[in-house]
């Protein structure tokens, strides 16, 4: 009997084990996959006329616009709901002349003082370069929400420590350095690793082993889906 009621406790152990990380990597990829979306409406605002942003501009609760430029023109971005973000473009104007006569036109329109309008400059933001391209798991660092940003990086390092320091027979993948590779070389790997790593050691011996190839493979399909999922989420923002 003593022996049946311990094997009955450690399979209960198990199962609650399995539950809470069942449970934790779901919080972790609901976040994670939240952070995404933010950072879709961020670089694909839903294009935007004039008449738009007057009519914001003029409502009980003006947004923040951040004005900037490059050589096509001088754009104006702000936020309309969470994690949906739009964009005026005018084309002709540039550097800091033109933007400070894109501010007079639309004040104008508004029926307001420039200096009444809260515009900010977008140039003084930091945006994405080079090494944060070919880095996608730095794209949390440029979310505009605080608290979206560095939640999604706590998030992260709490992976990247899972993966290093659970026992082998916690995981599928065994090669402690891959997680490493896929995760910050393609940034889906964080999302790869939720769905596919149990994190929880069986009740009895180990849990089949999945070969390095496997979690890149499984990696590149998750980066499919996700941009295709990605693609679909921007056009239906357009479309609203």
């Amino acid at each position: 009997m003593s022996g049946e009621s311990a094997v009955v406790g450690r399979a209960g152990s198990v199962a609650y084990a399995e539950v809470l990380a069942r449970t934790a990597r779901f919080i972790a990829l609901a976040l994670l996959l939240v952070s995404y979306v933010a950072w879709l409406g961020q670089e694909f605002p839903v294009p935007s006329g004039q008449a738009d942003l007057v009519q914001a501009l003029r409502s009980d609760d003006p947004p923040a616009v951040e004005v900037g430029y490059d050589d096509d023109g001088v754009s104006l971005f702000w936020r309309t709901a969470p994690l949906v973000y739009r964009e005026v473009r005018v084309p002709g104007e540039s550097g800091g002349d033109g933007v400070d006569t894109v501010e007079r036109e639309i004040a104008a329109q508004v029926g307001r003082e420039v200096g009444d309008l809260p515009f900010g400059s977008r140039q003084e933001r930091y945006e994405p370069g080079f090494l944060d391209t070919v880095l996608p798991a730095s794209y949390p660092l440029f979310l505009r929400s605080a608290l979206l940003r560095w939640t999604s990086v706590g998030v992260g390092v709490a992976v990247l420590a899972a993966a290093y320091a659970l026992p082998r027979r916690y995981q599928r993948v065994r090669n402690r350095g891959v997680w490493f590779s896929v995760c910050l070389v393609t940034g889906f790997g964080f999302f790869t690793f939720l769905w596919l790593e149990r994190c929880v050691a069986p009740d009895t011996g180990e849990p089949p082993e999945l070969k390095p190839g496997r979690a890149w493979a499984a990696s590149l399909m998750t980066a499919a889906l996700m941009a295709l999922g990605g693609w679909g989420l921007v056009r239906l923002m357009w479309l609203i």
